[in-house]
């Protein structure tokens, strides 16, 4: 066991073999990980007051370390003042509320090397208090709904950073105290109402904050942004307790995930008002696994990784934004990929084992993986046809309008974008249903919970000890360490071994149901189609196990290649099944069936690019986890 004394830690060897995440142990040290769970190396030792440095004087300790869990959610007047009178506020209050007024000063570089790195350092003023704050995203980045964070805090002079305490976080790779003096400068002000409500029971507490303000331009304090929301910061027990807490406020509140936080929404005013309201789909990122994970822990990780993916694509999917959908599309189509590559780990209760695993009342850590792939699929069911529509308006009319004119498929263009705003219209009386408010608080709770486990799961094991000294001078008026509970890792195979089996067995059902495929009928074409899918994702999600990368993104690159070709014979083929539907009108008929001839002519010609594709894939076929 190694005790830990400000700035000393195991060493990085040994955290190489007992955590997976051990890169991002900052020199400060922690004594446990939030991805994994407790250091096995290392206990809370005193922290004394002031450490004797070498010539036994003694010095002024390292900011205070935590880590911080937590969930936001933006909510409009009417929703905050409804949260203020939610019965959870008093049947769960463990001690009486705190409002107070605070304010706050955001630093960063000219060039922003603290905001590309992830990075927020500020000084916050309360009352009289002043307390430094560096916060910094932890790996995997922005992977998940919930929100992981390392925060460094001590108490200040005034509202000037002090770099000697900057120094003693991972911000003094920037620069000695000299070099950050002359680059540090601020950026944003922030100024809030906090409300503080400390919520639980038996073996869980939860700070509810509740924010009130305005976010503005240090240099433009006119230039501004209104700021109301709320955190959910988990204090004592497991992580899936944030999500329960949310579902319980969401019988009378309408939750609305926050992304981005404060921060980013201060750099986004700065760089201009364009940027702040900027609203953008986000692609899959890659989840950081390792090979000596359990496979409960990959799945863990690559799940909270889809779900954060599905929570950032609202915005866009709001705005009307055909890429929004897409993406949506793709969480859930990657989450429900997980949940059959990684079938081997749940048991024999996989079916669905309830009606709705969206309506009220349902336990989430009880559904079973049958029912949470119903539950997306009650999404999916919304999002298809608006994509189909966007899809056959901005690929298959248009490209027809190229080649034939606008003139003769008029009416067509007509039909179609009435069809295509009654799909979005659906679309957003989805988004608008309670069912689709609870859906990543359900999932999320599902999956931290970790019932899913094999044996029918393992209740998470508490541990404590998340913070090094001191207390959270920035938002607990108790000044108390966070104990946080994470899972187990169960005894499963290493994830790397488990990834090589599925990704060999996935290789050899596409090559299986591949062979011949030139001669194929349509629908063999289209399970051979959704086999290489499956068999992509599944590379996605484990390509950076890889020991030769290069290799690794050779194989995927050819995979790509293959399953672009099959999807341009799928587009063509549900575009031929949406055309026989429109030329069953009268009016429609004339141009649907100059759209159909046309396709039919491109039919061949793509059926002979899939082929080469399929061929060149077989030939080439060198797997990287062999």
């Amino acid at each position: 066991m190694f005790p830990l004394y400000g700035a000393l830690r195991p060493p990085a060897a040994t955290l190489r073999r007992h955590c997976v995440h051990w890169r991002t142990w900052p020199a400060a040290g922690i004594i446990a990980c939030v991805s994994c769970g407790p250091c096995p190396v290392s206990q809370p030792a005193p922290v004394p007051a002031h450490l004797p440095n070498r010539s036994g004087s003694h010095r002024k300790p390292a900011p205070m370390h935590r880590v911080e869990l937590g969930l936001k959610f933006a909510l409009d007047p009417a929703g905050l003042k409804s949260l203020r009178q939610h019965r959870a506020l008093r049947d769960l209050r463990l001690a009486k509320p705190v409002t107070r007024s605070q304010s706050a000063v955001y630093f960063d570089t000219e060039d922003r090397r603290l905001h590309a790195r992830g990075a927020v350092a500020k000084v916050v003023t309360i009352g009289r208090r002043h307390v430094q704050s560096v916060k910094c995203a932890m790996e995997p980045p922005a992977g998940s709904a919930l929100i992981r964070r390392d925060a460094f805090e001590d108490a200040v002079a005034d509202d000037r950073p002090d770099l000697r305490l900057l120094t003693g976080t991972p911000l003094g790779v920037l620069g000695t105290e000299t070099e950050l003096a002359a680059a540090l400068r601020p950026v944003f002000v922030t100024d809030l109402r906090r409300s503080l409500h400390r919520l639980g029971d038996a073996g869980w507490a939860v700070e509810l904050v509740i924010d009130e303000g305005s976010i503005a331009d240090a240099e433009d304090p006119e230039h501004r942004l209104p700021v109301a929301e709320i955190e959910l910061r988990l204090l004592e027990g497991t992580p899936d307790r944030l999500y329960l807490v949310a579902l319980t406020l969401l019988d009378r509140v309408r939750l609305q995930p926050l992304l981005p936080p404060k921060s980013e929404r201060g750099f986004a005013l700065v760089a201009g008002a364009a940027a702040a309201d900027e609203v953008t789909a986000e692609k899959a990122a890659p989840v950081a696994l390792d090979p000596d994970m359990t496979a409960a822990e990959g799945f863990r990780a690559i799940a909270r990784a889809c779900l954060g993916q599905l929570v950032a694509n609202e915005p866009a999917v709001r705005a009307g934004l055909p890429e929004g959908v897409h993406q949506m599309r793709v969480s859930v189509r990657r989450l429900k990929s997980a949940l059959s590559t990684f079938k081997e780990i749940f048991g024999e209760a996989t079916g669905a084992t309830v009606a709705d695993p969206l309506a009220p009342g349902v336990d989430p850590a009880l559904l079973t993986p049958g029912d949470v792939k119903a539950a997306l699929g009650w999404l999916m069911a919304v999002l298809g046809p608006a994509r189909d529509a966007d899809v056959f308006v901005g690929e298959t009319l248009t490209g027809a309008e190229k080649l034939l004119g606008a003139g003769p498929l008029a009416a067509l263009r007509g039909a179609v974008e009435d069809d295509r705003r009654a799909a979005w219209d659906a679309v957003a009386a989805a988004l608008d249903d309670p069912k689709f408010a609870r859906l990543p608080l359900v999932l999320g709770a599902w999956i931290e919970a970790g019932h899913w486990l094999p044996d029918g799961g393992v209740a998470p094991e508490p541990f404590d000890g998340l913070a090094l000294s001191g207390g959270d001078a920035d938002t607990s008026e108790a000044g108390e360490a966070p104990v946080v509970h994470l899972s187990p890792a169960p005894g499963l195979e290493p994830l790397g071994a488990f990834a090589a089996r599925v990704l060999d067995k996935r290789l050899r059902k596409v090559l299986r149901r591949g062979r011949g495929l030139g001669k194929l009928a349509p629908e063999a074409r289209h399970e051979v189609r959704i086999q290489v899918k499956k068999l992509r994702y599944a590379c996605e999600f484990f390509g950076g196990l890889a020991t030769d990368q290069k290799q690794a993104t050779r194989f995927g690159k050819r995979l790509k290649a293959l399953q672009d070709a099959l999807g341009l014979l799928n587009d063509i083929a549900v575009a031929r099944s949406r055309l026989e539907e429109l030329s069953a009108r009268p009016a429609l008929a004339f141009g649907a069936g100059m759209i159909a001839g046309a396709h039919a002519a491109g039919q061949d010609e793509a059926l002979r690019n899939g082929v080469s594709a399929w061929k060149r894939f077989v030939k080439d076929t060198d797997p990287f986890w062999s």
